[in-house]
């Protein structure tokens, strides 16, 4: 339905494709306005020029010694000290010709606002930091297309070393509602060395891809999982304990 969450695994090569079937046909961002100066917008902003030299980066930031810090320290950036709320600066931004602005102050009042400016000025996307996590939902009803809530990341960081098993990442979704978890299967896994379909896996587990050396592969029910592959797994919160015991090492084994 209009307004659901959608999250799918796609090789590199097909995510463009994949989210113009869900109607986000957009070109990649070659200008990008970043608010706020402080280590989160100075990490991004180096990222982005370390990875393509066409991108171009602007900083706004209010304060005159940070400002006047990221100038020197990211020269390829485009600093401007003032008030990211403030039209003026907004325009000499030339936000209305950004495919994307993104808020990462320390201030989430002042992500929501600025990023909204920037899209009424014609700004294609918005991304914002949103530190209070009640406000996470409210971005996506004002226009905000993507926000990122660094108490959620944090909790996924920390359960990825909580969790039993060979599990290598994971990404906490929906306020902990559900999971995606990356994991290794081990050769004592029950997953390991018969077509998915015999698996019989419970409901609330979906498997959404396996990676096997440089290789990614769509499962399907004739798909046989190999030891040491990497298998991508979305599952709910109630059934994250089962999917542990996929991935643990059995006593038996040894």
């Amino acid at each position: 339905m209009v307004g659901d969450n959608i999250y799918f695994v796609s090789e590199k090569s097909h995510v463009e494709r994949a989210l113009s079937v869900f109607g986000r046909d957009e070109e990649e961002a070659r200008r990008v306005v970043i608010v706020g100066g402080g280590n989160v917008g100075a990490f991004i902003a180096q990222k982005l020029i370390d990875s393509d030299s066409n991108i171009q980066v602007k900083i706004i930031e209010v304060d005159d010694e940070k400002a006047m810090a990221i100038a020197k320290n990211i020269p390829k950036a485009i600093v401007l000290n003032g008030d990211a709320l403030d039209v003026d600066i907004q325009k000499e931004a030339n936000v209305k010709s950004a495919e994307t602005i993104i808020s990462v102050t320390n201030d989430d009042k002042v992500n929501i606002l600025s990023a909204l400016l920037a899209k009424q000025a014609g700004s294609k996307r918005a991304i914002t930091l949103i530190n209070n996590h009640s406000f996470g939902p409210l971005t996506y009803s004002v226009g905000i297309d993507a926000f990122v809530d660094p108490r959620q990341t944090t909790v996924s960081s920390i359960l990825q070393h909580m969790r039993r098993g060979r599990i290598r990442s994971l990404q906490n979704l929906a306020g902990g509602a559900a999971e995606v978890l990356e994991a290794v299967a081990l050769e004592t896994s029950p997953l390991v060395g018969k077509p998915l379909r015999e698996i019989g896996l419970p409901d609330g587990i979906i498997i959404g891809s396996v990676v096997r050396g440089k290789e990614v592969i769509v499962p399907r029910g004739g798909t046989i999982i190999k030891p040491d592959d990497i298998v991508v797994i979305f599952t709910r919160l109630e059934m994250i304990k089962k999917v542990e015991e996929l991935f643990s090492v059995r006593l038996e084994y040894f």
